[in-house]
């Protein structure tokens, strides 16, 4: 029986590869179904798995290769696979998404099909609530570094779809989509605050000559400015207090959270050191829970309380996507904490948040 090594770099999401796919009329069928033997190896830099593939189980067939720069760039190749050689196709064609965009990857785990539907009747109207918000107060948002496929998500979701399920496993498929999910929501919320609190405009960066929102994770800098009849207000997204304080847990031997959702802050900071040096309290903390709460009920102990008692806000906020249990809500109550549920496009719950919101910024 002849075969063929096919050779694949794990590890590195979507910034590694190449992933192999057959086409099965329709379907992307990854090569890992056709292997009669699997192996991997490692060198100092990379981990690979190997698939043995007998010839004749796909003779004849398209094969199509997701492959991926560091920087997160995209390239599709298509080729069969007698056009292998020592794991690679030496001999291939370049090809657009646009060629595959009727084709669909094929899928096992259940969890990941409900996510992709809540991801297109959720998410994607969240994407373009943001994008309505973008035009109309005349700012652009900026992806910076991680997550790499987020920028795509906003540009054109049908083509994120083809960039993270290039992926092998559902489960990294699942993971990679659960990132990307977490940063949507934040941003869907922080326009929610902002929408709520009336900014008039957001403030030019001096540098850029431009009004912008910086997303980025941890970033020295806010994410905006917004300008009210009330005075300025400063928000940032995964607000981080100090430059290596994500660093905190490994000298203590535990994990430390230390980077609330989305903060509030009365008055004008560009730098997030200048608004700590000043002392001012934070207005408002919004923590954004997009999962189901089975899925994030732990992190009350782990991350909720301990953010109130480290940050001591004067406003905590939790916006969860999905239900939360009434008695859960009476808990958090209790120690100053307002739970919203079911905040989504076009929810009851959207003027319930506003009304916190508003109630949170004017004391």
């Amino acid at each position: 029986m002849e075969t063929v090594i096919v050779r694949e770099e794990v590890g590195r999401g979507t910034r590694g590869g190449p992933y192999v796919y057959v086409l099965e009329g329709r379907n992307l069928v990854h090569i890992s179904n056709y292997a009669i033997r699997e192996f991997t190896n490692k060198t100092n830099k990379y981990r690979y798995i190997h698939y043995e593939v007998p010839v004749s189980s796909v003779t004849g067939k398209t094969i199509y290769c997701f492959d991926f720069s560091r920087g997160g760039g995209r390239i599709l190749r298509k080729c069969r696979i007698e056009d292998f050689e020592n794991g690679y196709p030496k001999r291939y064609e370049y090809c657009e998404l646009n060629e595959i965009r009727d084709l669909r990857f094929q899928i096992k785990d259940p969890e990941l099909l409900s996510l992709l539907m809540q991801f297109s009747q959720i998410f994607v109207p969240m994407i373009n609530d943001i994008k309505e918000y973008e035009v109309r107060k005349n700012f652009e948002i900026w992806f910076f570094r991680n997550p790499v496929r987020l920028h795509t998500a906003f540009t054109n979701p049908d083509v994120y779809y083809f960039e993270f399920m290039s992926l092998p496993s559902d489960r990294s498929r699942i993971n990679s989509l659960k990132v990307t999910r977490r940063w949507i929501y934040q941003i869907w919320v922080l326009k929610l605050i902002c929408e709520t609190l009336q900014v008039s405009r957001f403030k030019v960066h001096e540098h850029e000559g431009r009004s912008y929102w910086q997303i980025k994770q941890g970033s020295e800098f806010n994410t905006a400015v917004g300008e009210t009849q009330s005075g300025d207000l400063t928000f940032w997204i995964e607000f981080q207090p100090s430059k290596y304080a994500h660093m905190a847990g490994m000298f203590v031997g535990k994990r430390v959270p230390i980077r609330p959702d989305i903060v509030v802050a009365k008055g004008c900071f560009m730098l997030t050191e200048k608004f700590v040096s000043s002392k001012k309290p934070i207005d408002l903390i919004v923590e954004c829970k997009e999962d189901p709460f089975t899925e994030w009920c732990n992190d009350i102990q782990s991350q909720i309380i301990p953010y109130k008692e480290f940050f001591k806000p004067n406003n905590f906020l939790i916006a969860s996507l999905e239900h939360v249990p009434e008695s859960t809500k009476e808990i958090l109550e209790g120690k100053g904490i307002s739970v919203v549920d079911n905040l989504r496009p076009k929810s009851n719950s959207i003027e319930i948040f506003s009304e916190l919101i508003r109630k949170a910024i004017q004391e």
